[in-house]
């Protein structure tokens, strides 16, 4: 009888630790399932499908706050196409007044010469020419008699300078406007009666030239193209001889066209070809 009594004891003391256990588990899982959960992260911005694969994506995706950024626009004439590439080419002519009345054989009083040289555009704008031109010329004549007589020997030295000036562009056709300076030396020589004779000449001009350069895009070459102008421009001369101490000097301030129209094309056109 003790022992039915001791069993039904133990079985009630086991019950009670069992409920006890089973209350303290709960205790501390509800503090757990009240907290709340993470809110989920953004996914991440998918890169902009017009980005190009090739490396250049960054064009088409926007960082997170930054300001949008416009395209780079390409130039769409043929003036644009040649900026940073070198023309060489023909700049005009110019000359030098020498004075040459005072030779016995002389007859021109001004000598000129082609000017060659290269042009190089920094920028859509801004370019810079340079050029030289020169010659060089002696002779002799003989009679019946077989007397040999000298002619005049001329030479000539010119230096060009210019800043290009590209105001405006579109197609094949861009408007310049050109300061430029042309700085030039040149003389005469001639033996007569054993005597030699000689004049020279200075010549300095200052000016600027508006006018148009032509590419030939049309005929799909647009690294030729054509310059025509027409300007302003001041003049400084002066000439010595030798024996003597004649000389003369003069000042002039004058359209490079002149009363010709047709000096357009000897003195103020330029051709060009861009490598």
């Amino acid at each position: 009888m003790n022992n039915g009594k001791l069993r039904i004891v133990g079985c009630l003391a086991g019950l009670a630790g069992l409920l006890l256990t089973g209350s303290a588990f709960a205790q501390d899982a509800a503090p757990a399932a009240a907290a709340p959960a993470a809110p989920p992260q953004p996914a991440a911005p998918a890169a902009d499908a017009s980005a190009s694969s090739s490396g250049s994506a960054q064009v088409g995706m926007a960082l997170p706050g930054a300001a949008p950024q416009a395209a780079a626009v390409a130039g769409n004439s043929d003036h644009d196409a040649v900026v940073g590439r070198l023309a060489i080419g023909y700049l005009g002519r110019n000359g030098v007044d020498i004075g040459a009345g005072s030779l016995p054989g002389a007859a021109a009083v001004v000598i000129d010469a082609p000017v060659i040289g290269v042009r190089y555009w920094l920028s859509d704008m801004l370019g810079i020419d340079a050029g030289i031109g020169f010659g060089f010329t002696s002779g002799s004549d003989k009679d019946a008699m077989g007397v040999s007589t000298d002619r005049p020997s001329y030479h000539l030295f010119m230096i060009h300078g210019g800043v290009p000036l590209s105001l405006a562009s579109a197609g094949h056709f861009s408007f310049q406007v050109i300061p430029e300076l042309n700085l030039g030396f040149a003389g005469a020589s001639q033996t007569v009666g054993g005597m030699d004779a000689s004049v020279s000449g200075f010549h300095l001009d200052l000016g600027a030239r508006a006018g148009a350069e032509i590419h030939f895009g049309f005929i799909n070459v647009p690294q030729l193209s054509l310059q025509g102008s027409v300007g302003v421009r001041m003049n400084m001369n002066s000439t010595s001889q030798s024996p003597g101490s004649g000389g003369s000097s003069h000042f002039d301030l004058a359209t490079t066209v002149g009363d010709n129209p047709w000096n357009i094309f000897t003195s103020n056109v330029a051709a060009l070809y861009y490598f």
